[in-house]
């Protein structure tokens, strides 16, 4: 006759079958440990390229940390030989010799450059590497403490523009792919690849991840994304688009794996005067911020892709930037109109749809 029942895992027993009981239930837990051991997530988190770098990898612990190790050693890597801010990069050192020698550069800055002029040569301009006189003239290539007070941003007068326009011309970079060399063309030139240089960093993480046997992976750089496959037991992984003028909400939550998304925003760095925004991202016809978009997010099949053209729909504008973002295989993309939230309308690529689910209280 059977004494007290309980239920563990859905088995029936008595008593004196307790022990046994047990034993096969401690058994069991081991096992599932090991096999779902490498499904775990190892998450870390550094300061790079300007901004929080996290690195998401699934597997067990000691190979995710190998992994995830040597992924922020690449991103540090890129970041050392393109950041405008150093004065050993490669970046820098191009900048210096501008209107006199060409620079021999490493394979990876040598290939940002040349996609970036690529990216040129496809938005007419909208992305252009040699901005960088104007977003100096601006202020917005100084580090300030608070990215969003004036500091020693401002507003620069016409006759200043002038001359620093005449400075940004992407056809003046000369590449010679043969030497490994790039030459400015004119005197005072000056290239920043910030907006494309932290989605090539991304793209290198993953690929150092997938080299060391990772694969499952999430790498974030400030809003630049790559999913590798799937998360434990999800189809996709869920990222969350901010929402341009609410810091604390979602525009929505992206579904992704296998892709890359990156967000630009002019939230990101920005300064007021008399109650206008002035945000970093620049009409290089104009030679003055973008007005009239609030953010703009791309998914692409790689890092370096979607955050150029997120750059890139700003000055094209939300008609234009859309016609270019439906004529690019693999590539989709929301772009947010407005200039404040009680007139901000967001607008969708047709292969977008179904992929994100926006807050119904946008």
């Amino acid at each position: 006759m059977l004494d007290t029942r309980y239920s563990i895992l859905g088995i029936g027993c008595s008593t004196e079958d307790r022990v046994d009981l047990q034993r096969l239930v401690c058994l069991f837990t081991i096992a599932l440990l090991v096999l779902t051991g490498c499904q775990r997530r190892f998450k870390e988190s550094k300061f790079l390229m300007g901004t929080i770098v996290e690195i998401t990898a699934v597997g067990s612990r000691s190979d995710c940390q190998r992994a995830v190790k040597l992924a922020f050693e690449e991103i540090e890597r890129i970041d050392n030989l393109m950041n405008i801010h150093s004065e050993d990069s490669e970046i820098s050192r191009i900048n210096r010799a501008a209107g006199r020698d060409a620079v021999q550069l490493s394979a990876d800055t040598l290939k940002v450059i040349d996609q970036s002029v690529r990216f040129a040569r496809l938005t007419n301009g909208a992305l252009d590497i040699t901005v960088a006189p104007l977003m100096e003239i601006w202020g917005f290539r100084n580090a300030d403490k608070d990215a969003h007070s004036p500091g020693s941003k401002r507003i620069p007068l016409d006759d200043e523009l002038k001359e620093k326009l005449s400075l940004v011309d992407y056809r003046k970079i000369l590449v010679d792919e043969a030497r490994s060399t790039v030459k400015l063309d004119s005197p005072g030139m000056q290239i920043d690849v910030s907006g494309i240089a932290k989605g090539y960093a991304v793209d290198r993480a993953i690929q150092v991840l997938k080299d060391a046997g990772i694969r499952s992976a999430l790498v974030n750089a400030g809003g630049d994304i790559y999913a590798l496959a799937s998360p434990p037991r999800r189809k996709v992984w869920r990222i969350g688009i901010r929402h341009p003028r609410r810091s604390a909400d979602l525009l929505g939550v992206l579904e992704l794996k296998d892709k890359a998304v990156a967000t630009s925003g002019d939230y990101e760095n920005f300064f007021e005067v008399d109650g206008k925004r002035y945000c970093h991202i620049m009409d290089t016809k104009t030679g003055r911020p973008v007005e009239g978009i609030m953010s703009v997010t791309i998914v692409a099949d790689n890092t370096a892709e979607a955050d150029a053209l997120a750059t890139a729909v700003f000055p094209l504008g939300p008609d234009d930037g859309m016609k270019m973002i439906e004529s690019l295989e693999g590539v989709d993309g929301i772009i947010v109109t407005g200039g404040k939230e009680d007139d901000m309308e967001t607008l969708m690529s047709s292969g977008m749809k179904g992929k994100i689910q926006l807050t119904s209280d946008q």
